[in-house]
């Protein structure tokens, strides 16, 4: 039950951001949105600088 409790940590941790990245921004370079001129892509791959922080807090905490 451990183990199980453990992967799921690592997978938020490491996983989830690891994710975001790789599969979701490629998507987003395509599309044309952009905010106040920024495009969506960079505000995405900026906005996971500290959900990746929150992630591996989380992880921490839970341990």
């Amino acid at each position: 039950m451990a183990d199980r409790r453990r992967w799921r940590l690592v997978m938020l941790g490491f996983g989830a951001p690891f994710a975001a990245i790789i599969f979701v921004a490629p998507f987003l370079s395509r599309l044309p949105l952009s905010v106040f001129g920024i495009p969506i892509v960079f505000i995405w791959i900026f906005a996971w600088f500290p959900l990746t922080s929150l992630c591996l807090w989380l992880c921490e905490r839970h341990s």
